[in-house]
């Protein structure tokens, strides 16, 4: 599975624990009617009405522009964004409260969602510089899986295959029960992306195919792989060191075979 926003992972998996920050970092700064109006929000939040709940912290911000917890205000803004479907004006809020985070587990969690948007755009290199920043600091506990597998991924996309597989050597030690296992084990140990032209039931069928291939397939091979139902042929093109090299191929080759797909 080559990663891209259609990998089986919800950005607000990583987001939604922090709600309890606007009940745990109200510090001196702000009146008490101020933090009630920050507890408010973030319950408004809780209860889905997410609209309702950007509005009263934009307020809260416009009456206290100087107070501490502007941070944990924008980044809860950016939350509401992302559940809007307006994940651009969220990560200009994650970006505005990233340096006005002086609490630690804010400052991650703004972190891991301007990693989640970066991958979510396929910014691959971004994705990884932010994931890599903070991982370390996470708890061993779920949904943080989560963050280092999408974080081995960007690292698969952008070449990095060694040290992707040490995000997936974490999950399967720290998180052997996780339900995303199976994916970790597919990505696990690759070296390099190839382009699947083709599964078969038989060696003919598959060579058929091969045979049928213009000049570009000169970089074919095969292999014979267990599938749910039975063994397949496998007819794969290239081996690519990056997700960019492999997408550019794979957008020669959609034209002759629309279900080329990238690989692993």
């Amino acid at each position: 599975m080559a990663p891209s926003p259609g990998t089986p992972i919800r950005i607000l998996a990583l987001l939604l624990p922090v709600f309890g920050l606007a009940q745990a970092s109200c510090r001196p700064g702000i009146t008490e009617q101020g933090k009630r109006e920050l507890r408010s929000a973030a319950g408004t939040i809780n209860q889905g009405s997410y609209s309702d709940a950007a509005d009263q912290l934009e307020e809260f911000i416009e009456a206290y522009p100087r107070s501490d917890e502007v941070a944990e205000a924008r980044y809860l803004i950016g939350l509401c964004l992302i559940h809007t479907g307006r994940p651009d004006q969220a990560q200009q809020q994650f970006r505005l409260a990233l340096p006005l985070a002086d609490v630690p587990v804010l400052e991650q969690y703004v972190r891991l969602s301007l990693a989640n948007l970066a991958f979510e755009n396929r910014e691959y290199t971004t994705a990884g510089e932010f994931y890599g920043t903070y991982l370390d600091n996470l708890p061993p506990r779920p949904p943080f899986h989560l963050a280092y597998y999408r974080y081995g991924l960007a690292l698969q996309a952008t070449g990095q295959w060694k040290l992707a597989d040490l995000q997936f050597a974490r999950i399967f030690q720290v998180f052997p029960q996780v339900d995303i296992i199976p994916a970790v084990r597919q990505h696990f140990g690759q070296t390099h992306y190839a382009i699947e032209l083709g599964r078969f039931g038989s060696f003919d069928l598959a060579q058929r195919q091969r045979e049928r291939l213009p000049d570009w397939a000169s970089e074919l091979h095969w292999q014979l792989e267990r599938a749910p139902d039975a063994w397949k042929y496998v007819n794969y093109y290239g081996k690519f060191s990056d997700y960019r090299r492999a997408q550019e191929a794979l957008g020669k080759i959609k034209p002759h075979l629309s279900q080329a797909r990238i690989v692993p």
